[in-house]
């Protein structure tokens, strides 16, 4: 069944708002992913989300086997509004998805035989994997990566913080996935209805019981109002 939410909201929402919805979904890509692996500082990751946000990422991996999912508001910004947010409990199990899903899992850590963010193959869509504050990426993410991608440091300092790496790692891939014409990064049409909708759920009052009144041939109300 075709996702009707769009059709049915569309017309509560601004004509500038829906014309950004539909730039920055034309900017969006599924290519790269993030996956964040048992952050326990919120501030942190919800800087992670805002990175992705502001550098097209579209969906976003968060494993708590451990540290349960938390975003700070003033931080984040939101951004988890307009993110797709798929949630693990087990690592090997999340990352284990992500390879049937065709990803490359790129694990972020100094290894002897790491990478970096520039020559990072690009050949098949990547999952770059963060780990946890201190003790970093686990074994079991490691087990599990087809490359370690490390950020070239010249100081005494032996890592950046893990919004840092990840806001510095996403501008690097991100834009030469979208300098590389060969890559078919763009999310796909099948896609496009459904966020779309989702967005506008997330940003028309009251939009789970207008849809309702509005598919039983109700309508809407003189109370119904447009953007949140």
């Amino acid at each position: 069944m075709q996702d009707d939410r769009y059709a049915l909201l569309s017309s509560f929402l601004t004509d500038a708002r829906r014309a950004r919805f539909e730039s920055v979904l034309d900017a969006r890509m599924q290519w790269v992913t993030v996956v964040t692996e048992d952050l326990f500082d919120p501030h942190n990751i919800s800087a992670v989300l805002r990175s992705c946000d502001c550098f097209g990422i579209q969906t976003a991996h968060i494993i708590e086997a451990n540290n349960p999912y938390r975003t700070s508001p003033g931080v984040s910004k939101g951004a988890y509004k307009w993110l797709d947010i798929r949630r693990h409990t087990d690592t090997v199990h999340g990352l284990q998805k992500l390879k049937d899903a065709g990803y490359a899992v790129c694990c972020t850590t100094p290894h002897t035989n790491d990478t970096t963010p520039e020559a990072l193959p690009l050949d098949r869509p990547v999952a770059l994997v963060f780990g946890s504050e201190g003790p970093g990426i686990s074994d079991a993410a490691k087990s599990m990566a087809d490359h370690f991608v490390r950020i070239p440091m010249y100081g005494f300092t032996e890592s950046f913080n893990i919004s840092v790496a990840a806001a510095l790692t996403l501008q690097t891939v991100t834009e030469r996935v979208r300098q590389n014409s060969d890559i078919k990064w763009a999310i796909p049409d099948s896609e496009r209805l459904r966020i779309l909708g989702d967005w506008a759920e997330r940003t028309v009052k009251d939009a789970p019981g207008l849809l309702a009144r509005m598919r039983s041939g109700e309508g809407p109300t003189a109370t119904d109002s447009s953007e949140r």
